[in-house]
């Protein structure tokens, strides 16, 4: 008994170790620290981590299934690079998840979350208030997180949760507008106010919006020549 103990909890420690590498890694692309295009040293990384090289291998190849590694044969690792193209088509996706769950949550949420969503926007509104975009970027991440969460779905989160991941190659934390967050607050209590009214269709819509609209924002701080590539699309420094 002792010895099948041993080999179910072997793998499940192997796991839960790559795991906790996929994340710190996942982690320094998020925080800069290992930029789009710069060489990922398997080795220097095991080290820092103290770990084994096949485990900081396997979560190098989790994280090129994410899409956020690339692994070039005879050359290593890299942080993928993500173009304007493609970050464009990742926020199409992100509305069509963003239309599921507006309209998930309105059928789903309760009073804890309710309360939860309003005291996030009351606090946003605070940092606004403050001039503070630092504090107001890390509450509207939390608030599209209990958005998200909210929608009971755990595959359609691990699904945002993806396409969230590879944006983050793209966009950077930018400098939130004072405008850009006025704008934004408005959007996120149309959600909210159809949400809790119990309007799913109305909830979806306004969800889907709020991310287009966080599109176009985003396009409209880029150069002359990509809007014309692009000349019916706009982009923010910031998500939306």
């Amino acid at each position: 008994m002792a010895r099948e103990k041993n080999l179910i909890r072997g793998p499940e420690a192997i796991a839960a170790r790559v795991e906790e590498v996929r994340e710190r890694v996942r982690n320094m692309i998020h925080d800069g620290q290992l930029q789009p295009g710069e060489r990922i040293n398997e080795q220097a990384l095991a080290q820092e981590l103290q770990i084994g090289r096949a485990t900081a291998r396997e979560a190098l190849r989790s994280l090129e299934q994410a899409g956020l590694v690339r692994i070039i044969p005879n050359r290593g690792a890299e942080v993928c690079k993500l173009s304007l193209e493609d970050a464009l088509h990742l926020y199409d996706i992100r509305a069509s998840f963003a239309h599921t769950s507006g309209r998930l949550i309105a059928l789903r949420i309760t009073a804890d979350d309710e309360r939860l969503l309003s005291s996030l926007l009351e606090q946003m509104d605070e940092a606004a208030n403050e001039r503070d975009p630092a504090k107001y970027h890390s509450l509207n991440a939390t608030f599209h997180e209990v958005l998200m969460q909210t929608t009971k779905n755990p595959r359609l989160v691990a699904l945002n949760h993806a396409v969230e991941d590879e944006l983050k190659l793209y966009l950077r934390k930018g400098v939130f507008t004072l405008a850009q967050i006025r704008v934004s607050q408005v959007e996120h209590r149309k959600i909210l106010s159809a949400i809790m009214s119990g309007q799913p269709e109305l909830a979806a819509e306004a969800f889907e919006r709020h991310i287009l609209t966080g599109k176009q924002r985003m396009l409209d701080t880029l150069g002359g020549e990509s809007r014309q590539s692009y000349p019916n699309e706009s982009e923010e420094a910031i998500r939306a």
